[in-house]
């Protein structure tokens, strides 16, 4: 049927192109970045007048346009790809959270670079730097879903698109332009538009290929060669004014890209310069207001356009002609997989993840929506350097094969963060760790905090289990310290005593499972020392230090759904997660020779359970409100000590300035919380941030006074009040912040302070 339509839409478009056949017209489109988004404002100027266009060619971002439309894109299409997430996402590296498995990403890092290492061969250190500011894996796939199709309709001839079209591409070890006809549309597209440094280049034949507007900007020769049409029509976007420079890529641009020395057929056509100056290379979000600029110019030159080619076609032509062309285009549906570059084992891991491997679809053949869940599980994990897909097309059964080349990264890792405050929260952040690709992936590591106030070792082991939602059994020990002073101060002196230090050392095994593809799970098993030690509350800091010592056994179970835009800093999306751990074991307080203080021994046993809901809502384009919900509940008993049951108890911290000091208004053994997190996005990477929350422990821990006896005060009496306003420039590699904060006890509490990094800290054996 399909093809029955196909035949009587392309007589239809015969008759009607024999009763209008007019002079060849060819569109040449310029390189530009962003800017190039014009063209498409000049594409529909010369569609709304009936100014035929029979051939293309274009270079880098005039490549993207033209190659759209010589694919039957019409210019309302092609803006409703620029305008959405998906094009936005692969265009800025950046890895739509829909399509990765939460579980399996890698855990937030203060690490501001994470370095893979190669095994004994001091060859592989120079693929440990990135080799482009954009990550390729989302541009991968993108480019294979938007054209795989019509490299197989047109046979790899472009002379056989909606439109005829050649597109430019650089060899810059031969330092000559390289014109593409034929073979891959998408691959051809992309290594038109492959600026060096910012995109990650396509090999042609082996040979890495880049932006095409090195060598040739403005292929007018191309054109003139190539289809020898009756008329020209040129676009430019390029900028001939002195690049800002404080611009990177605006500087990149001026020194990479070079003019063509090919002079416009004046004779024959019209060249059309757009004044897009104001924008930059990667000023994408801004594309409505470049494309209304790109039309208004074409229409300026509509007369002059009119006068100089007198070639017209009408809408109706040009429409079922569309049509015709599209009702041709194949499907793309895959019955098979193929995978290179890996190693055996690692080759057939990564084809086991895609639906035909195991036959999870129940047919032969499974489409362009199964295909990316898979892709984007493989390259979730952050395993791979490079995944690139390719569709290959069989016209004998009108059926695609699915080949997929796999850069695995070398299996160490190490990196190196931290965290600088004005505080004492300052510490340094090391990792190192050996991940192995296959059907049980080994994932280890090694995280280590060294700062004034914290110690923390963390090491840990995962096997994945070869299971269809992605799940893994983990061992983790850990070894923690942390002090606490009894305020926060700018730039704290470090000879004030510490008020208390709390130590754990403990040992948990997991097993981890993904409940959905932004959900996870785990229970699991733990043993855990903790001590704490501190001062009592009647004694001088020069006196000694008691001790309260817990040995645990612990049973536990977490979820968590999380859609944030950012871990750190986000502006965007949900987290939500349950908690429920058992614990049963000892307590013994033992108390310094020379305090006056009774030791004793307990064996406590609690269940707790704890839920948070954080919410982020988009107000416009500049502005987001955040909501945070928090719920403990505790059937934990207080201890003998007040000292003991106040330093045991839970704490709220609700941003990272507020770890540093010991706040025994913001501990309880249950409590509830409400917070809200306005945010005004200045720029994309500036935002100013507050947070406001409300305390309320469901009854105040209080000191009795005689015999040091804790007792519980009133049902939710005691509200207490946290407010913080801070100023963030939010970077992929770090976090800048200066901040100002309020709380409510003690009274009149107030704190400045500045950091750079991301605050995270180890996982505690209670709670988190």
């Amino acid at each position: 049927m399909k093809r029955l339509i196909s035949s009587i839409l392309s007589i239809i478009a015969l008759a009607s192109f024999a009763s209008e056949t007019n002079p060849s017209v060819g569109l040449v489109l310029s390189g530009g970045g962003a800017k190039g988004i014009a063209h498409i404002g000049v594409i529909q100027a010369l569609e709304d007048n009936d100014i035929p266009i029979d051939y293309i060619t274009g270079t880098s971002m005039g490549a993207i346009v033209g190659g759209l439309y010589a694919a039957g894109y019409t210019p309302a299409e092609m803006m409703e790809l620029i305008g959405s997430k998906g094009f936005t996402d692969w265009s800025t590296g950046q890895i739509d959270e829909k399509l990765e498995y939460f579980f399996s990403q890698p855990d937030p890092s203060p690490a501001l670079f994470l370095l893979n290492l190669g095994e004994n061969d001091s060859a592989k250190v120079a693929p440990m730097l990135p080799t482009s500011l954009i990550n390729p894996l989302p541009m991968n796939f993108a480019f294979m879903e938007l054209f795989a199709a019509y490299t197989a309709q047109c046979n790899e001839n472009f002379d056989n698109l909606f439109v005829p079209f050649r597109c430019v591409t650089s060899d810059v070890y031969a330092k000559h332009k390289v014109v593409m006809s034929g073979g891959s549309l998408g691959d051809a597209v992309r290594m038109s538009m492959s600026f060096p440094v910012v995109f990650q280049p396509i090999e042609l034949n082996g040979v890495p290929m880049y932006d095409g507007g090195i060598y040739d900007n403005f292929p007018v020769d191309v054109m003139m060669t190539e289809f020898a049409p009756d008329a020209v029509i040129g676009v430019t976007v390029a900028s001939p004014s002195k690049p800002d420079s404080r611009n990177m890529l605006d500087q990149l641009e001026s020194m990479i890209m070079q003019p063509n020395d090919f002079p416009f057929p004046d004779d024959r056509g019209i060249k059309i310069h757009i004044n897009l100056e104001q924008f930059g290379l990667l000023d994408f979000p801004k594309y409505k207001e470049i494309y209304a600029i790109g039309y208004k110019r074409g229409m300026e030159m509509i007369d002059s356009i009119k006068t100089r080619i007198p070639s017209r076609v009408s809408a109706l032509t040009r429409d079922v002609r569309r049509a015709a062309f599209k009702s041709a285009t194949p499907y793309v549906v895959f019955d098979s997989v193929t995978v290179t570059g890996g190693s055996r084992n690692q080759n057939e891991y990564l084809r086991s993840l895609f639906p035909h491997s195991r036959q999870e679809n129940g047919t032969d053949t499974f489409g362009l929506a199964r295909a990316k869940e898979s892709y984007y599980r493989a390259i979730t994990p952050g395993k791979l350097q490079n995944f690139i897909p390719k569709a290959d097309y069989d016209p004998a059964d009108s059926i695609f094969s699915l080949h997929l080349q796999a850069v695995v990264k070398d299996r160490f890792r190490v990196g190196l963060g931290g965290y600088i405050s004005s505080s004492t929260n300052s510490m340094l952040f090391l990792t190192g760790g050996y991940n192995t690709l296959s059907y049980h992936s080994l994932n280890t590591q090694v995280k280590l905090w060294v700062g004034q106030s914290y110690l923390a070792a963390l090491g840990s082991a995962e096997i994945m289990l070869p299971t269809a939602m992605p799940a893994s059994v983990a061992l983790e020990i850990e070894a923690s310290q942390q002090k606490f002073h009894e305020a926060e101060k700018l730039f704290f002196e470090t000879n004030t005593p510490n008020f208390i230090t709390k130590s754990e050392v403990f040992t948990r095994l997991l097993y981890k499972m993904a409940t959905g593809r932004r959900a996870k799970a785990e229970i699991g098993v733990g043993y855990g020392h903790l001590t704490d030690r501190f001062y009592p509350k009647q004694m001088s800091v020069n006196a000694g230090r008691d001790h309260g010592i817990f040995d645990l056994g612990q049973v536990m179970a977490r979820w968590e759904y999380n859609t944030l835009d950012n871990q750190f800093n986000p502006t965007g999306g949900a987290r939500y997660i349950g908690e429920i751990q058992g614990m049963g074991g000892r307590f013994d307080y033992r108390s310094a020779p020379e305090n006056d203080t009774r030791d004793f021994d307990t064996h406590p046993v609690w269940i707790q359970g704890q839920a948070s809901a954080l919410n982020y809502y988009g107000i416009g384009r500049h502005f987001a409100i955040g909501t945070e919900f928090n719920l403990l509940l505790s059937t934990r008993k207080l201890l003998p000590s007040y000292d003991a049951s106040i330093v045991a108890a839970q704490a709220f911290h609700p941003t990272p300035s507020s770890y540093n000091s010991f706040n025994p208004a913001f501990r309880a053994n249950s409590f509830a919380t409400a917070g809200i997190i306005p945010v005004w996005k200045l720029t994309s990477t500036v935002h100013l941030r507050g947070n406001f929350h409300a305390f309320m422990p469901l009854r105040k821990i209080e000191y009795q006074g005689a015999g040091e006896k804790p007792v519980y005060g009133r049902w939710l009496s005691n509200p207490e009040f946290f407010g913080e306003v801070a100023a963030v420039v939010s970077l992929p590699f770090a976090s800048i912040s200066a901040y100002g904060n309020y709380t409510s006890s003690p009274s009149a509490n107030w704190n400045l302070g500045i950091s750079i990094g991301f605050f995270l800290l180890a996982p505690r054996f209670i709670g988190n």
